[in-house]
């Protein structure tokens, strides 16, 4: 033992220069790669910091007072920590822990602020350097990422006075043809716009969207892209509300399988309430003598791109206070690439439905009646012995139903001649009393 002790001290020393040459050396490496990272973004954007100080073997770095800033956009952080450097410019730059501490981005026509972003094993796209009359780009389609952590985020859009909070984000397996996933807390948006609108949901689970897929498909093309394996989504507790309560719903559950031509669906919404619009704004429900619908909606559906169809079967619809519905249609000229439109172009090759009636066939003619100013009582009548005495069995069907639509649910089925325009629909059915309009849309009505 006593020949160790003259060592100790040469240990020491060893220890002491070892570190030092480690540290300086872990300083040069950071050094050059800020320097190579500045030198990667161009003459028109800049990187800036505070402090910075690199981790254990040169394999990441701790900066403070962050700024980096190009044309496009300006990105503030208090602390950024990155961990687990590897790779290069051939391989991919991997990350395998970034975090960032009061994050502010600021672009012309909005601003996102974070209390937290961390990021799990990160790989930057190999994109060459920037020219010399340009910043690099982000790269977002490019990405590959294991987890991101969203903490606190607000995002504020001036020009559309809108703003958008979450409580946490959580991102999932994102990269280029990997099933990804989503979950977020506390979702709410307010349009500040009169009258002010406000949305939110408790809580979003995404899972099997290919994300980094979809924003390429985006930027290339401006669509989405049809992605052909199991997706599914949960919301809980959705909101929208105004002046007034507008919509809430308890559960809404979708998943959805998929080929290169076929997509199947099963949606379900729990406890769906939508409320009315007021009277210095009257909708239908007001039409009817409702101030709002409660129910649940189950819907079934298979849609074939190929030939632009959608096969519902069933969609049911179960309304307490109203009564229940269950339909089965077909229709065609779906545009699937934006179905924003489908309103315009989409039509109905078949339908029928049953209805079982709670109270929607009394309001129903209450508000005839309001409409013609006349009594409720008298208006029935008339129009009880106008299709009791008909001549089309259809008219007479939906008499007994009218005398007591508890114990006769109606039925309809319609079989046009050829497809009938949604838009067009409505107009159509109004006068289903015209052989002359009833006929070519093969439109029967019955009761049990």
């Amino acid at each position: 033992m006593k020949k160790l002790y003259p060592a100790i001290p040469l240990l020491v020393l060893v220890l002491l220069v070892g570190g030092w040459g480690v540290h300086h050396f872990s300083e040069r490496r950071l050094e050059a790669g800020i320097a190579d990272f500045r030198a990667s973004l161009g003459h028109d954007a800049t990187f800036s910091y505070a402090t910075a100080r690199p981790r254990t073997l040169a394999r990441g770095a701790h900066f403070t007072a962050v700024t980096y800033h190009n044309p496009a956009m300006t990105l503030t952080a208090a602390d950024v920590r990155l961990g687990g450097l590897t790779g290069n410019n051939v391989q991919g730059e991997k990350i395998g822990s970034l975090v960032l501490r009061d994050v502010k981005v600021m672009t012309p026509d909005s601003t996102i602020s974070l209390d937290r972003v961390a990021l799990t094993n990160l790989v930057l796209p190999n994109t060459a350097r920037a020219a010399a009359d340009m910043a690099r780009p982000l790269g977002f389609d490019s990405l590959v990422l294991d987890r991101a952590t969203l903490s606190n985020m607000h995002l504020a859009i001036p020009r559309s006075q809108t703003d958008i909070t979450v409580g946490r984000m959580v991102v999932g397996q994102y990269g280029s043809g990997r099933s990804s996933n989503l979950d977020v807390e506390r979702l709410a948006t307010q349009i500040n716009l009169a009258p002010t609108r406000r949305l939110s949901v408790e809580h979003i689970r995404l899972d099997g969207p290919d994300f980094a897929g979809e924003v390429a498909s985006l930027l290339q093309s401006g669509h989405l892209i049809h992605e052909s394996h199991a997706q599914t989504m949960d919301l809980k507790k959705v909101e929208i509300d105004s002046t007034h309560p507008m919509l809430q719903i308890d559960h809404v559950a979708t998943s959805r399988s998929s080929t290169e031509t076929e997509d199947k669906m099963d949606t379900t919404l729990t406890n769906l309430t939508i409320w009315s619009t007021g009277s210095d704004n009257p909708s239908i429900l007001n039409a009817f003598g409702y101030d709002h619908f409660t129910g649940n909606i189950h819907a079934n559906s298979t849609s074939d791109r190929s030939a632009g169809r959608i096969h519902l079967e069933p969609l049911t619809v179960s309304a307490p206070d109203m009564g229940n519905l269950s339909m089965v249609a077909e229709l065609d000229q779906i545009p699937f690439d934006d179905m924003s439109i489908i309103p315009e172009t989409a039509r109905i090759v078949s339908a029928a439905l049953t209805w079982e009636d709670h109270s929607l066939a009394d309001h129903v003619l209450a508000g005839l009646a309001k409409s013609r100013d006349m009594d409720v009582d008298t208006y029935r009548q008339n129009l009880l012995a106008s299709l009791t005495n008909s001549g089309d069995d259809s008219m007479r069907a939906m008499g007994r139903f009218l005398q007591s639509p508890s114990d006769h649910p109606l039925q309809v089925a319609l079989r046009p001649m050829k497809p009938v325009n949604l838009m067009m629909l409505g107009i159509a059915l109004s006068m289903a009393g015209d052989p002359s309009v009833a006929a070519p849309l093969g439109l029967t009505i019955s009761t049990p």
